[in-house]
Formats: C-alpha cells, structure tokens, sequence
C-alpha cells in the first residue's frame, strides 16, 4: 500500500474531527522535573496561519494538529515580529526586535544584521547539546551555520517548485512567464496549484521529514541532549500537495473570506502583497488561467493552502510518532509553529509582507515535560520570547540584556496566566501593536509622509473600519501609540528610529 494512503485511513478511522480547545482546561503538571536536561525537537511550518481544526477550523482535515494541542498547549494569540520568512525567523533565533536596519526582509542574514548576537541553537550547542538543522531553519542555511549548528544545516536536492505529474511538465514546456529572482537572474514561473501524483515522503517535505525521522533515531541510540530543528515549505506557495490532500477539499465546499475590501478610510501607507505574482494561476489540469481574485481564484486558493496545511499535518503526524517511538517523547519539549501569518483573501490580499491583522498572529504549539495538556493560553507572547523560554526550560542562562524577549516558561504550566497584553510588529515603512481590543500601525514614508491604521478588534471582527485620527478613538489612539513608543524604543535602544 501507498504510504500515500495514509491520511485516507486516519479519516477513514475518525482521527480527522478536530475541536477547538479555547474552554479546555490545564492538566496538573507534574512535580517533578525531568530526570535530564530536555530536548528540543522544533519544528517550522512556512506560512501557517492558525489555520487548523483545534484553532476553531472544522473544515480542515488536520488531526496530527489536533492530538498535539490536546497534549499541550495552543496559543491564542502568538505574534511574529515581522511578516515575512527570513526576518521573522531571524529574529526568533536571535531574540531580537526588527527596527528599520536590523532584519528589514526576507533576504535577511542574522549574522549580518546582528553579528554579535548568539542564536538560539548556538546557546544549546555551547551547553552541550548536538544541535540539527534540516530543511528550512534559517532563510540561508548557511546564515550562523558554524556556530548554530553540530552538523552542516541539511536540506534535499528538490525544494518547494518541484513538480511531479505529466500535465505540469508538458505546460512548463509551452510556457513563457518568467519572474525576477532577487539575484536578477530570470527563470521560468511555475504554476500557482498542483495535485501531485507522488508519495508524500517523496515530496521536497517529506524528504525533510525522512530525514529528521532518521535522526531521531540516532540522536537516541546516541543518548545525547539535542536540539534539532525540522523546516517544512508547505504551506507556502506554490500549493504543490498529494492529489489526496486535494480530495480532503472539494472546491464547491469552500467559503469565501467574509470581506474583501480595505478598511476603509485606507491609509496611505497600506499597501497591496504582490508575492502571489510570482506563480501562474493555472487550473489543476493546466487547460486555462484563472482570472485573479475571481470568486474561483479564491475558491482555488483556499483549496490549494488547504490541502498544503494537511500535507505538512501528515508530515508532523509521521515525525511526533517517530518520536514517541523512539522513547524520546517524554523528556522532549516540541514546539510547532509557522513563521507568521497568512492572508487568505481578506482584503483581497493573499500571502503576507503586509502589516494587516492575519499577517501578523501565527499558529503556535509546545508540548513536552512539564507543559499542561489540552489548554490554550489566552495571553500575548512575541517570537522573540521563544528564545528565552526554551533556554529556561533547558536551564540555559541568559545573560541580562542579550535578548528583547521574554520567558513564558511559567505559562506552559498555567495557562491562564498573564505574560503581555500586546505585541510588536513591524515591517517596511510601518510598526504596529496589537492589543485584545484594537490593531494599531503607523507607517512613515521616506519622504516623510506619515499615516496610520486603527482597527476596532472587539466591535468590527472583519476590519473595515480605520478610526486613526477619529476623535471617538483619541483615547484608544493615544493609549497604542504609546505602546508602539515604547516598543520601539527598547528594540533601538532609544535611538533615531524612536518617535
């Protein structure tokens, strides 16, 4: 049998309904503490919104999600600190804030915009750890390589544009569009949609998944505390998924985004994602473009991310087993997360680069020694205090004032309790805070032009109001610009990026 086949038999064996922990209550955690210094398996997952069946999504097949936020915890409102792959993961690992120099965008290198800064995997390395690095970790592999990591960062021979079946590459033949790489070389654009005939351990993240799967196992036959890190590309575009991930979501079954215009008035500084430009809509048996942002491109694109999310739950599924087969489960912290958030045509936008609201909350999950089980956490936690908790929680001192973040070890054991009740964000010309009531940017153009967005979390879930400069909101306005002042401060140090 096609290990293919195996998401058709999770269904089949009713692993596929997910519900949503928002009310679950914390295990007690237990008392003791682990006989050894825990490891860290961390897995990253490009592109993830909070787009699965326990983040209040039932239409989505994602049971490996599911079983992971019942034996852990989920949280609610987790921020990246900024919207797009190689900033935000560098900022993580560093435990940084972005400011308009430092991690601008996705060609970021933490070793060039933060030379003196330790990462993450270098602070277990120095404390002994065999530190693995196998996919996509950092946006370069060879970014803070030396010091990172035990072994040469890992990743296979194919990456995210490989395509698998006949009609693809017969099109790719014919085909003429071409995109810019950043390098200003030219190449050819591949389809934006593909329902692979292949086996999803033979996809560019099933390779990886292999891999980690593989050293899982000699990381416990070799008895050592490690750190390994497990980069997956989907769901990033293009949404090249199984032919069964497809099936899992019949486009006729597929709602719409409830809004789709900009809120409104639009802020000058607000400007529209062109990422999705960079692939050819074609239908799935490549006979015709679809029309952008058509009611069927929606319908399209929502299929294809969804079916790419339940690629990487099959793969996150094949790896936490692995591990539990292993016998490491019980003294390994796993952290699963994706690198920012995600636009699925609200506001008619799709992808991220973008300071709009589901750009910027992520999905994020621990679980492990100590960790409640079944329990989402309600409060704010930034990237950037990932760093220091898996540090606390592996005892790994940090000295005072290398890091912006801040340990939340303590909420992993209660949820309930408080950590920060807003967080930072920023990119391009904007910095932004977000609050449990509102959504605030302000953007400043280089030629000194400024503009700002206040959303009205509580009274217009869907954004479509901008209240910025509405003497109804001076109160609220005034109360989040002080807020993102002082964020912006810390991550400057109070130099000329502060306002």
């Amino acid at each position: 049998m096609r290990s293919s086949l195996r998401l058709s038999l999770l269904i089949a064996a009713g692993f596929a309904a997910g519900v949503p922990l928002a009310a679950a209550e914390p295990a007690a955690a237990s008392a003791d503490p682990p006989a050894k210094r825990p490891n860290v398996l961390l897995l990253y997952i490009d592109d993830l919104r909070p787009q699965t069946a326990d983040y209040g999504h039932p239409q989505m097949v994602t049971p490996h999600f599911t079983r992971l936020a019942e034996n852990g915890v989920r949280f609610e409102s987790a921020y990246c600190q900024v919207p797009t792959c190689g900033a935000s993961r560098a900022s993580l690992m560093t435990g940084l804030y972005p400011t308009r120099e430092r991690f601008p965008n996705f060609l970021t290198w933490a070793e060039r915009d933060a030379p003196g800064a330790k990462t993450l995997p270098q602070r277990f390395k120095e404390a002994g750890y065999t530190t693995i690095s196998n996919g996509k970790v950092f946006h370069h592999p060879k970014d803070t390589a030396d010091r990172s990591w035990s072994e040469t960062p890992w990743k296979p021979a194919i990456g995210g544009r490989h395509y698998y079946n006949d009609a693809t590459e017969a099109w790719m033949k014919t085909n003429e569009a071409t995109r810019k790489l950043p390098n200003g070389k030219t190449v050819k654009k591949v389809p934006m949609w593909e329902a692979g005939e292949v086996d999803p351990l033979e996809t560019s993240d099933g390779l990886i998944a292999s891999k980690t799967m593989d050293d899982l196992d000699r990381l416990a036959a070799s008895g050592e505390p490690f750190f390994l890190a497990c980069g997956f590309a989907k769901p990033h575009m293009p949404f090249f998924s199984p032919e069964e991930t497809y099936a899992l979501y019949p486009r006729r079954d597929i709602e719409l985004a409830e809004y789709r215009g900009w809120p409104e008035p639009k802020p000058a500084g607000l400007r529209g994602v062109k990422e999705q430009f960079a692939y050819v809509p074609m239908t799935l048996d490549m006979k015709f473009e679809v029309k952008y942002n058509s009611d069927d491109y929606h319908r399209r694109m929502r299929q294809g991310y969804y079916a790419s999310v339940s690629h990487a739950d099959d793969l996150l599924g094949r790896v936490t087993a692995k591990l539990e087969e292993t016998g490491l489960a019980e003294n390994t912290v796993v952290v699963v997360l994706g690198d920012h958030g995600w636009l699925l045509g609200e506001h008619d936008q799709w992808a991220k680069n973008t300071l709009l609201h589901e750009a910027l909350r992520t999905a994020l999950w621990f679980r492990g020694p100590g960790v409640a089980r079944g329990a989402a956490v309600p409060s704010h936690v930034e990237f950037v205090d990932i760093h220091p908790t898996l540090c606390e929680m592996a005892g790994i001192e940090i000295p005072a004032g290398e890091v912006h973040g801040e340990s939340f070890a303590h909420v992993l054991t209660d949820p309930a309790a408080p950590h920060r009740d807003h967080a930072y964000i920023r990119f391009g010309p904007g910095d932004a805070v977000v609050s449990d009531a509102y959504h605030y940017v302000r953007y400043r153009q280089p030629n000194g032009e400024r503009s700002a967005l206040l959303i009205d979390r509580k009274n217009d879930p869907l954004h479509t109001a901008n209240h910025a400069g509405d003497p109804a909101y001076a109160a609220a306005e005034a109360d989040m610009a002080a807020k993102l002042d002082g964020k912006i401060a810390k991550a400057t140090g109070g130099g000329d990026d502060a306002e």
